[in-house]
């Protein structure tokens, strides 16, 4: 929910900015190349499949399902936009990003109480990639506050799998995270799309904020139960005119 608050907040500076600047100021010229940094505060999670059919796979996804829930990720690095014209830009890049899902909190019973014991526990599994996208993006308006469209393909670079422990005590809470050392397949692909709004300062930085969504089509792993990752976000950039 605070991520569509940031969201409606940020539409309406931007609106606010673009009422009050003089109407027959048209956006500079935007062909050529620009470099930018990004940044997306993401929601994340998966589907799991049951490749191998038994009954006891489908227990195991079930019970999954039920103690699995959504967390929170990231992205960042640097992109690149070559304006085509004022319309439509192709963008690439290099990012970092977390994506993953963690298990609900629960509580832990023993037959006899003890405070060095934690009372609950749940963990966070963090999945590492380094993103490599290719988009084409579709702008609409002639001012500087613009409105933007996307659609595009990510390869998925899987770095690391770390799992975080957190264990809630009577006095204090702990958290353990270590490597995991499971098969993962080292690529995935990811399609998106966004929709947005874009604000150019001057005639050398704009300003990009872009809901997105993108869904990984290839299963993460060769097992009986597979997962495949999805993640929605808020995407940040500041594109610098070189």
């Amino acid at each position: 929910m605070k991520y569509f608050k940031t969201l409606l907040i940020s539409f309406t500076i931007f609106s606010c900015l673009g009422q009050t600047a003089q109407n027959q100021l048209e956006l500079t010229e935007t062909s050529g190349f620009q470099l930018g940094i990004h940044f997306s505060p993401d929601v994340c999670y998966r589907t799991l499949q049951n490749f191998d059919g038994s009954a006891m796979s489908e227990v195991i996804l079930q019970q999954r399902n039920e103690n699995e829930t959504l967390k929170l990720g990231y992205t960042f690095g640097i992109n690149t936009l070559f304006n085509l014209n004022k319309h439509v830009a192709l963008e690439t890049g290099i990012n970092y990003s977390n994506k993953g899902y963690q298990t609900n909190m629960q509580v832990l019973y023993y037959f006899q109480y003890d405070p060095a014991f934690p009372q609950k526990m749940k963990s966070i599994y963090n999945y590492h990639y380094i993103d490599i996208p290719m988009k084409a993006n579709f702008i609409l308006g002639k001012k500087k506050l613009r409105f933007i469209s996307s659609i595009g393909l990510t390869t998925n670079v899987f770095i690391k799998e770390t799992s975080t422990s957190v264990l809630v005590y009577s006095d204090k809470t702990e958290r353990n995270s270590s490597a995991t050392n499971f098969n993962y397949n080292r690529f995935n692909l990811s399609p998106s799309i966004g929709l947005g709004i874009d604000y150019q300062l001057n005639d050398k930085m704009n300003l990009r904020i872009e809901p997105s969504f993108g869904y990984g089509i290839l299963k993460i792993i060769d097992a009986p139960i597979t997962g495949y990752l999805y993640s929605g976000g808020i995407n940040m950039s500041c594109f610098f005119r070189m």
